[in-house]
């Protein structure tokens, strides 16, 4: 049984990357806004944390990208939004885990177009 727990423990942990992996790889979707980054990242933030998934409002976080910009992230890293500044505005480079739903993509995504 032990085995079997360390088994499926190590395949669950082989799909999960790192923030810097799944940047390397490329975003999910590319948006861009007039807006700056600061505001459309914050804007996010607040329709991030609005949704709710399974019945439950999962934690979202802003944070200082490094480099200049901003991070909005989910908990666990499920999806992160980097919002860098441009010379028409802002740079949005959507980040999605292999797992996630295109249903979860699609309203992550949107709400982003909704701050635009």
């Amino acid at each position: 049984m032990r085995i079997f727990i360390g088994l499926v423990s190590a395949l669950a942990l082989a799909g999960c990357a790192t923030m810097d992996e799944k940047r390397a790889d490329g975003p999910s979707r590319h948006l861009v806004s007039q807006k700056d980054p600061a505001t459309v990242a914050e804007c996010t933030l607040y329709a991030w944390q609005s949704q709710k998934w399974g019945g439950a409002i999962h934690e979202v976080y802003l944070q200082p990208l490094r480099g200049g910009g901003k991070t909005v992230v989910s908990a666990g890293e499920a999806e992160f939004a980097d919002f860098l500044p441009s010379a028409v505005g802002t740079d949005i480079k959507v980040y999605f885990m292999t797992t996630i739903f295109e249903s979860r993509r699609d309203r992550r995504a949107d709400a982003i177009r909704g701050c635009l």
